[in-house]
């Protein structure tokens, strides 16, 4: 009889300027093991679409809705702790998921990264992109480097390189 490696779970807090490589780097680490993925930004976008006409098409997030996604999550977190409590019930489903490997969470803002990275003993991402705009017109999008991140992924090359880096990056987490 063989004996099975039981595979540790992890959760991984994925950050990066807009169209830095995040969901790419994501969907390639899902390659490799049975992954979740979830962003912080998703039950405001949820919201945005059910009560404030937002098309939930992601080449309709104009300047004005990225503002608006930013300012709506900020009302979210002070008033009501909703963030927090949306992701926390996406990892609890992650535990109850016997074949679920690797959890990533796409989060913008420090304290909120900070949070998560502590309570739920997550490892910190930052995908780098120096051919990606910058976006500082809200305060979500302009603080992701204001953090400490545990990994780089330089994304600075081609889909197949990041692909690569994305196997190697789960080989050193095993």
């Amino acid at each position: 009889m063989g004996v099975s490696k039981k595979t540790m779970k992890k959760i991984l807090i994925v950050n990066g300027y807009p169209k830095s490589g995040k969901t790419e780097m994501e969907l390639a680490i899902a390659r490799i093991k049975k992954s979740m993925i979830r962003s912080s930004i998703d039950c405001v976008k949820e919201i945005s679409k059910e009560y404030f006409g937002w098309s939930g098409n992601e080449n309709d997030k104009t300047e004005t809705w990225r503002e608006f996604f930013s300012e709506l999550k900020k009302f979210l977190v002070r008033k009501f702790d909703y963030i927090f409590l949306d992701i926390s019930k996406t990892v609890q489903e992650f535990y109850r998921d016997v074949n679920a490997e690797i959890l990533m969470i796409d989060s913008r803002e420090p304290e909120e990264i900070e949070r998560f990275k502590n309570c739920f003993q997550a490892i910190t991402v930052f995908v780098q992109n120096d051919r990606c705009e910058k976006i500082t017109s809200n305060e979500s999008d302009a603080n992701v480097e204001n953090y400490k991140y545990d990994y780089y992924i330089d994304n600075n090359s081609t889909l197949d390189d990041l692909e690569k880096k994305a196997i190697e990056f789960i080989k050193e987490l095993n």
